[in-house]
């Protein structure tokens, strides 16, 4: 848009008007508001008991194999400076030997609990793992050993977590996608405590507050469809338990609306858009991006909407489709306009005629690299008809 130079009525200096760039300002602005309540709808819908990852299956028996300078040395080989990690940062608390401790006995802070032989079992599966030099293990070892600096909460959450990816055993796409989702219920979940700490509402003098998160995990969790196994695992936090008065009635009502409002839906689809766009050859086949591609395959009836459109080799999602894609799976109905596009498709043609899209994932999915390989095949089949067919 440019501005123009309209002359008065009478004699004096020209008026500047720019009506087109005024124009255009105005649509940008509707477009915003529209999209910022689709967001707030969105919030609304997701965070409800019906959204919720539920808990893994429990892990099987996996039995003590390696002796304290073999469990040592798998941390030592895969996580630099390991040797030097302490347990909160207190000279001598050194993590190695707790680490050792643990895939021997268990975490002693679940000891007498449901969870005390599962996440021993995990533990020890993720080390033996490391043992035998599985390719990509180093990651989630190092995962578990920065853990170790932390209180046995942190380490429970990040055992169980690196052993359930490592067996290749993943939700399907909508239920990983409640799974992602509930990392951000849990986001939204720390800075309520955080909040809640500076306003004195609680004391915890803790630098890192994980046990006053947990009480509010294990209090506001349910209502909010937090991850069932976080708040399985909150609900088990003794230090919570004894450090903390319970929220209940409106107390907690009020705390699960404040959750609510701090919940980032738009830092959600952002992060969502570039974890999908990430998909390469290299992508773990239990990953976002392969296990969104293979959906793609099966559920959207313009599967090249997802690729770049140059070259149709990568995948290329942006923020509008990102909403679509949650709205279908979540709300299972679309919040834009009757006449919305996505890149030249009305946003209403973008998916196949439906049956239930979203489910609480009970049934694992075990992965394979070739299944990713083919998803990418498979949304890359129709490719060269649809961009002809919209440009």
């Amino acid at each position: 848009s440019t501005w123009l130079e309209l002359p008065t009525s009478g004699p004096g200096p020209f008026v500047h008007a720019a009506p087109s760039r005024c124009a255009s300002g105005c649509v940008r602005s509707r477009m915003a508001a529209a999209f910022e309540e689709r967001l707030r709808r969105l919030t609304a819908g997701v965070l409800t008991p019906a959204v919720q990852a539920q808990e893994p299956a429990e892990a099987e028996e996996e039995p003590l194999r390696l002796s304290d300078r073999e469990i040592e040395q798998v941390f030592l080989d895969h996580v630099p400076g390991v040797r030097d990690f302490l347990f909160r940062g207190k000279p001598g608390l050194h993590s190695l030997r707790f680490m050792v401790s643990v895939y021997k006995d268990g975490l002693q802070g679940f000891r007498g609990t449901a969870l005390q032989n599962h996440l021993l079992w995990c533990m020890r599966y993720v080390v033996h793992q490391g043992h035998n030099r599985r390719p990509g293990v180093a990651p989630h070892l190092v995962e578990v050993a920065e853990a170790f600096r932390e209180c046995q909460a942190v380490q429970a959450r990040a055992i169980e977590r690196a052993a359930l990816q490592l067996r290749n055993v993943t939700p399907d796409f909508p239920g990983l996608l409640t799974r992602f989702v509930g990392e951000y219920k849990t986001l939204a979940l720390k800075m309520l405590a955080a909040e809640r700490l500076a306003q004195g509402l609680a004391t915890d003098y803790d630098p890192m507050p994980t046990h006053y998160e947990n009480r509010l995990t294990a209090d506001l969790g349910l209502a909010l469809g937090a991850n069932a196994d976080d708040v399985r695992l909150a609900a088990l936090d003794d230090h919570a338990r004894k450090r903390f008065a319970p929220l209940a009635g409106e107390a907690a009502a009020a705390a699960a609306s404040r959750c609510r409002e701090l919940f980032d839906a738009r830092a959600m689809l952002q992060a969502f858009v570039a974890e999908v766009n990430s998909f390469s050859a290299e992508s773990p086949q239990e990953s976002l991006p392969c296990v969104f591609l293979r959906w793609v395959a099966e559920h959207l009836q313009h599967r090249h909407i997802v690729l770049d459109e140059e070259t149709a080799c990568r995948t290329s999602v942006d923020m509008p489709l990102a909403l679509c894609i949650f709205e279908h799976v979540f709300l299972g109905k679309l919040g834009g306009a009757a006449d919305e596009a996505i890149r030249g498709v009305p946003a209403r043609e973008l998916f196949l005629p439906a049956h239930d899209e979203w489910a609480p994932a009970t049934t694992p999915t075990v992965c394979t690299k070739d299944a990713c390989s083919e998803a990418m095949s498979d949304v890359r089949s129709t490719s060269a008809e649809s961009f002809d067919d919209h440009p």
